[in-house]
């Protein structure tokens, strides 16, 4: 079944970061709830082999020209490189039904009584249905979310249905957790729009605009899970420091409260100044990853992304933003 509510986590969230700071929660005595999600999630490789037992990652696809890449498997990123560097076509799909359904199988055959499925924004991917086909085949109470985000807009919820899960909470808890992504703000800016525009995930018309004026948009996942432009900017470091006020004003003055994750294609030093100028505005330490690749395949190098998750979701802007 799809989990299209988005029920009210801000109690989880607040005892996610609690956990951080002080140690597991409490165990509940709730069936084993399994947690599925797709690798456009954008999540650490450290947190997703600490919780092998109860995470799965499907990949997505990548393909440059003719050749089809797995993250996870292949060296997708460096690929993926070269392929645009060279000018040769990209694209990205879904991952089979099938994936999901052997993912889904291996979670019950390893215990799972239940299983939370979170999949990459509807509007950007068909992923959610590939997951809904297969949650019918199998034996099990799985709940499909669609996260209406991407990257760690998408990952920070995938880490609280994990916590919940590990906390044995019910699974209308771990759904309201993988169905707290509203709770975060994703924007990044990108040289150039062509890959977007290429990709069918930005219109045509403000392609040509922002390459004839040189203008470097601030883009963002808005509250359907599309990608629209925000703000606008006439360079790259211009940007980026808009894209960090944006982060401040979303991040308020409790630090215990929010989450900072910065995401980068090939842009290591900019990543690294974005974190920097983020990191007092969070108790916890802001993660810094590359760009899933399904979402690096359209938004081409240099790409800065960044995060922040707050309780209770967006905030207004602050007077000229």
């Amino acid at each position: 079944m799809r989990e299209g509510d988005h029920a009210q986590a801000g109690g989880l969230f607040s005892e996610l970061v609690s956990r951080f700071g002080r140690g597991p929660l409490l165990r509940g005595r709730g069936p084993r709830t399994a947690v599925v999600t797709d690798t456009a999630s954008g999540l650490p490789e450290a947190f997703v082999r600490a919780n092998a037992d109860l995470l799965t990652v499907v990949p997505m696809p990548v393909t440059i020209d003719t050749q089809v890449y797995v993250e996870g498997v292949d060296d997708v990123m460096t690929e993926l490189s070269l392929g645009l560097a060279m000018g040769h076509k990209v694209t990205t799909s879904r991952p089979a039904p099938g994936q999901f359904l052997r993912a889904l199988e291996a979670a019950v055959a390893a215990g799972a009584e239940q299983i939370v499925v979170v999949c990459i924004s509807s509007r950007l991917s068909g992923t959610v249905d590939a997951a809904l086909w297969a949650a019918e085949r199998v034996d099990a109470d799985v709940r499909v979310v669609d996260s209406l985000s991407v990257g760690l807009g998408e990952g920070f919820a995938v880490m609280a249905a994990v916590e919940a899960s590990r906390a044995r909470l019910p699974i209308q808890d771990v759904v309201a957790a993988a169905s707290s992504a509203r709770d975060a703000r994703v924007w990044f800016c990108v040289p150039s729009l062509e890959q977007l525009r290429r990709g069918g995930r930005i219109g045509a018309a403000a392609s040509v605009i922002g390459t004839l004026l040189s203008v470097k948009p601030i883009l963002t996942v808005d509250a359907s899970g599309a990608i629209v432009a925000s703000e606008k900017a006439r360079t790259m470091p211009r940007a980026i420091a808009h894209l960090i006020e944006l982060g401040i004003d979303q991040a308020g003055d409790d630090p215990s409260q929010v989450l900072v994750g910065v995401h980068h294609f090939g842009a290591a030093e900019e990543a690294a100044a974005v974190a920097e100028a983020l990191a007092p505005f969070t108790s916890s330490p802001v993660i810094v990853t590359p760009v899933p690749a399904v979402l690096g395949a359209h938004t081409g190098a240099g790409a800065i992304a960044l995060v922040v998750r707050t309780p209770g979701g967006v905030r207004p802007a602050a007077p000229g933003h």
